[in-house]
């Protein structure tokens, strides 16, 4: 179970760093054009959304088939990681017993967003507008209720608290994100679409960081417990 948690670990911290790098690749192969301004010649980070990416064709009417196949690459990857990651609350050595009804939710809290992230990169939004809209919000409502679920679990842990940390405060982003998602979003004035966009791909950094970091952290646990402990893996269960 030990090499298996550590594993997770190790792919999803991989998995956030590529995550990075195609979606940074796709804003550069970006063709140009926007909501806000249709002639742009290149990907705005104030203008256009982060779903822009995975059009397949932009506003202004230009073919996106090099940033969407990095955007369905990159998301579709981080989804399936996610999922792959979602059994890790059993790394926290909580006791299992208690907490075992938070963990579980915690589980399909992460796989249920994991989906839909998945679903989110193969419905582009300007084919399947409505889908993608309730992909994006069913992903992140979701990912709200694994990182309070997770905060619980890591409080109970004294030597991961930091951790915790962390997660509150990716926490209250991701509570004022939400509720501009389940309160919007409005698009009637330039300052509203900006404010979208902008919001738009700050979460999704953010979340991304922090699963990296909450990785990280985990699979440094992990290692020193497992030295104190003498290399005994089955501790965990």
């Amino acid at each position: 179970m030990y090499k298996s948690l550590v594993r997770k670990c190790k792919i999803l911290i991989a998995t956030s760093i590529l995550f990075f790098i195609l979606t940074g690749i796709a804003m550069i192969a970006y063709p140009g054009g926007s909501l806000i301004d249709k002639a742009s010649i290149h990907y705005n980070f104030f203008d256009n959304f982060f779903s822009d990416l995975g059009s397949t064709v932009t506003a202004s009417g230009k073919k996106n088939t090099i940033s969407n196949i990095l955007f369905i690459s990159a998301l579709g990857s981080l989804g399936i990681a996610l999922i792959y990651f979602s059994n890790i609350w059993r790394a926290l050595a909580v006791d299992i017993h208690n907490f075992s009804i938070y963990g579980y939710l915690s589980k399909i809290s992460m796989i249920i967003s994991g989906v839909c992230l998945i679903g989110m990169a193969f419905t582009p939004w300007n084919v399947f507008f409505e889908y993608h809209v309730i992909f994006v919000k069913l992903a992140f409502g979701f990912l709200l209720s694994w990182t309070i679920l997770f905060i619980i679990l890591e409080s109970v842990n004294p030597k991961i608290r930091h951790l915790m940390i962390t997660n509150i405060v990716y926490c209250a982003i991701l509570i004022w994100y939400v509720y501009t998602l389940l309160n919007g979003p409005k698009f009637g004035t330039l300052e509203d679409l900006e404010y979208q966009a902008v919001a738009q791909k700050l979460i999704i950094y953010i979340s991304v960081l922090n699963f990296a970091v909450q990785a990280k952290g985990i699979m440094h646990f992990l290692r020193i417990a497992d030295f104190r402990r003498g290399g005994k893996k089955n501790f965990y269960v």
